[in-house]
């Protein structure tokens, strides 16, 4: 009964798509965290985030049109995706980091994983969104 449950589940279309991109995240969150936190021992908090975060950046592109939306690559995803990756950076962590360090005072150390939490949300919004755009626009 259970297993019924989870097959039909994963053969949505959006649940698959929803469970794909959570393993692709993960995955760069552990690089993205790897480097955040291993840079961060030798330079600001903030070229350790922009570090991580870009190099990850290139495992999720890749990942993200060829298995977790299933969609060819063109320059239209690639530049929709990487912006909204950049307002992802440079708008949501980097602005949460600034508030959960800067104003809150909490170490930089602790404020990553909240900050990792909420943006993981936010970027799964845009990121689906820009590729249902340019899906639709490339046909």
């Amino acid at each position: 009964m259970i297993a019924e449950k989870i097959k039909e589940l994963l053969s949505h279309k959006e649940t698959g798509q929803f469970i794909r991109f959570c393993i692709v995240g993960g995955i760069c969150a552990m690089i993205d965290a790897a480097i955040f936190y291993v840079v961060r021992l030798f330079a600001p908090y903030q070229v350790a985030l922009v570090s991580g975060y870009l190099i990850s950046l290139c495992v999720n592109y890749l990942l993200t049109i060829y298995w977790t939306f299933r969609t060819e690559s063109s320059v239209l995803n690639l530049v929709g995706i990487v912006g909204a990756h950049m307002f992802n950076l440079f708008v949501v962590r980097m602005g949460l980091m600034m508030l959960f360090v800067e104003l809150l005072g909490l170490r930089d150390s602790i404020a990553y994983l909240p900050m990792a939490v909420i943006s993981a949300v936010t970027n799964y919004i845009v990121i689906r969104t820009v590729v249902k755009y340019t899906k639709a626009k490339g046909k």
